[in-house]
């Protein structure tokens, strides 16, 4: 009896297909999304964390509950000369409640605190209101209707103040980066004040308060009987029940996290961060080109060093020969810190430029943070335009780039020190981002910059790496099981230009699955060079308000005029064969294992001419086939390359036997083109997921 996951989610347990139904019922098209297949548990499993604060509708359905109690109950005329005042306290308490959990969704924190200790007051009156109850019943009995109902309430009342003191300490740890960002401007480290990780640890006691109420809660829900419950409430009551599991996960989780953020604060020692500035209009695995860094330390709080760096100051240090890895060999033949990031693992490449940087005579270093340059145009988007000393205009999210490069290439700062004007910039973008008025703004750009891979980062702290993996920021590549599909597409400009400001990269993966099982892909990849002449009259419109005139050819070039030469390095399943190549000669195309990554790769080289494009397709046979008997599944993991520009379109195909039929597909959000090909379409701009389950 085959063993299948859960299809939408990408790290569920296997789970036992019992009956896909007669014969007779297997005849259904492949555009049925809705399988004759019945899908149970093999094992029971973990609770999933809610997302955001979808917890508190947890807490909220708990209370509603409560509202309910009182028309089940049978126990005299006592309790109807109060069951109206008890009713209105219970609605009260509900009411009070939803309010606080909308205020927490809208991450309004001081409205909910006040929202959540009302409902605790509420719930708490229509408790005492039944007072009399208290030598009539027995609170571990379930079949006990008074008693139900008094533990139903206390469960409301300590479900409000759990909600409240994680409401709080949700509240002081949002503070703590809007505190860091406004008391740690560079030009003020030596400032002092509240400590920021002696507030962490004031949220971290609230948290462990609000883990006490909801187990609390959680054993009286447990001792009271859903059976006094009108019938289409006992189902939510259920629901309620087990919810519950999912809030102490929650607060667990949140408990765990504090120790690596206050490790990140400096508490018990200092931290020191190695900050890279990547420039991903030359795309490297982990975003761009380093071209600088900063060396930032960290004590309780504040920053008490930041120290600025030319890459190439520290790569003339250097005087051993250190042979560079094959693919970027025709970049250098002498590897150093600014190619590090030699991998699409950032682990491995953060590692590799911490071992760098001590080999050059710098320090060690706690955690690496990779930026690509394109944050900076969100950051002037909200903070506008920017006054530079020494420059005849200011820096806007439009014309940096341009301005930058120009400046730095051409070394119109000094022949030894073309960055130099990077020292006045960092220090101008550091005070505007300290205005309190743009926090929530630039806290939510750092958001989506993570989200779309612009910010990375490794500590050699374990649990500060697990809170950076949790939080989607690692830039870790995926270990997929042997039994399922992978793909990613990592693009390294070797042809010393920044033209991946004007790459298109599509990408067509299309997946063959026979009758027998047998599964292979067939991958195209087009890139198109967008620039055109219309481009320079853009750069003489950014350049003409600084002074700046002089364009040469040469610098047009650099600027992305140039060729876009770049090395191709495909990561598939580990055991995928290669078998066949369209668009360059096969033996063009090195394979290759990578045994930190347990990928197969697969790499190559294009050049690419301005208005002009170039596709290769790769054919390769996956090292698993389908249990096609009853059903299989087949998943795919695709991951996209941190710091890609313009987006990435991605086009998912599914071609099968016409013996094989497709039970059901995720996404959902699929199309099928001319006999019945499964496509969906999307912009990779995070890492996507694919599932699709299939029978004979």
């Amino acid at each position: 009896m085959p063993i299948v996951r859960d299809i939408k989610k990408c790290d569920s347990k296997k789970t036992i297909i019992i009956d896909i139904g007669e014969k007779n019922e297997l005849k259904i098209s492949k555009r049925v999304k809705t399988p004759t297949v019945e899908i149970v548990h093999e094992e029971e499993q973990k609770p999933s964390s809610p997302g955001g604060f979808a917890g508190f509708w947890a807490f909220g359905l708990a209370a509603f509950l409560v509202v309910f109690v009182f028309n089940m109950m049978n126990i005299g005329s006592q309790l109807f000369g109060v069951a109206s005042d008890v009713e209105a306290n219970a609605f009260q308490g509900v009411y009070s409640f939803v309010e606080g959990g909308k205020d927490a969704i809208d991450s309004n924190y001081g409205s909910a605190i006040g929202n959540f200790e009302s409902a605790s007051s509420a719930f708490d009156k229509a408790k005492k209101d039944l007072w009399f109850l208290g030598g009539q019943v027995n609170l571990g009995v379930k079949e006990d209707i008074g008693g139900s109902a008094l533990a139903i309430l206390e469960a409301g009342k300590y479900l409000s103040g759990g909600a409240s003191d994680f409401s709080q300490g949700i509240s002081g740890m949002q503070e703590i980066p809007i505190l860091f960002l406004e008391r740690n401007a560079l030009k003020n480290v030596e400032v002092s004040g509240e400590s920021l990780t002696e507030k962490l640890k004031s949220s971290l006691e609230l948290f462990d308060s609000a883990l006490v109420d909801v187990v609390e809660a959680k054993k009286l829900l447990g001792n009271a009987s859903s059976s006094i419950l009108p019938a289409k409430f006992r189902e939510n009551y259920d629901t309620v029940t087990k919810r519950l599991d999912d809030l102490v996960v929650v607060l667990n989780e949140l408990k765990e996290r504090v120790p690596a953020i206050m490790n990140m604060l400096g508490d018990r020692y200092p931290h020191r961060y190695m900050v890279l500035f990547q420039n991903n209009t030359e795309s490297r695995p982990t975003g761009g080109f380093i071209g600088s860094f900063l060396i930032v330390d960290v004590n309780d709080g504040y920053i008490t060093k930041a120290d600025f760096h030319d890459v190439y100051d520290f790569d003339g240090q250097l005087n051993e020969h250190i042979p560079a890895p094959e693919e970027i060999s025709e970049l250098t033949t002498n590897w150093r810190l600014r190619d590090s990031n030699y991998s699409p693992d950032f682990e491995v490449s953060a590692k590799k430029a911490m071992w760098f940087l001590e080999k050059e005579g710098g320090p060690g270093v706690d955690t690496v943070i990779a930026i690509n340059q394109s944050l900076l145009a969100d950051l002037l988007a909200i903070t506008g335009p920017i006054e530079i000393e020494g420059l005849d205009a200011p820096l806007s999210s439009t014309n940096y780039n341009t301005v930058l490069t120009y400046i730095v290439e051409s070394k119109l700062e000094g022949e030894t020190t073309p960055k130099k004007v990077l020292d006045r910039v960092i220090p101008a973008m550091q005070e505007k981002l300290t205005d309190e008025a743009l926090f929530k703004n630039i806290l939510a750009v750092i958001q989506k910059e993570v989200k779309h891979k612009n910010i990375l980062a490794y500590s050699k702290n374990i649990h500060t790496q697990k809170f950076f993996e949790e939080v989607g920021v690692s830039g870790k590549i995926t270990q997929t099981p042997a039994d399922e599909d992978y793909f990613t597409l990592n693009a390294i400009n070797i042809g010393g230009n920044k033209s991946d400001l004007y790459m298109n990269t599509s990408i067509i993966h299309e997946t063959f699955i026979q009758k027998d099982g047998t599964v292979s892909d067939v991958a195209s990849i087009k890139r198109e060079h967008t620039w055109n002449p219309n481009v320079i009259l853009t750069w003489r419109d950014q350049l003409n308000p600084f002074g700046y005139s002089d364009l040469p050819d040469w610098l047009q070039n650099i600027l992305g005029r140039g060729n876009n030469k770049s090395v191709m390095k495909v990561f598939v399943p580990a055991g995928s064969e290669l078998t066949d190549v369209i668009g360059i000669e096969k033996d063009q195309v090195t394979v290759g294992f990578d045994e930190l990554l347990n990928k197969t790769y697969f790499y190559f080289t294009v050049e690419v001419a301005p208005q002009s494009e170039s596709q290769i397709t790769l054919t390769y046979a996956l090292p698993f086939k389908l249990d096609l008997g009853t059903a299989d599944e087949y998943r795919l993991t695709v991951q996209k390359q941190p710091g890609a520009i313009r987006d990435v379109r991605f086009t998912k195909r599914i071609n099968s036997d016409p013996r094989v039929v497709n039970f059901r597909t995720y996404p959902e959000e699929i199309i099928y083109t001319e006999g019945d090909v499964i496509q969906y379409e999307t912009t990779l701009i995070e890492d996507q997921h694919f599932a699709s389950l299939w029978g004979s």
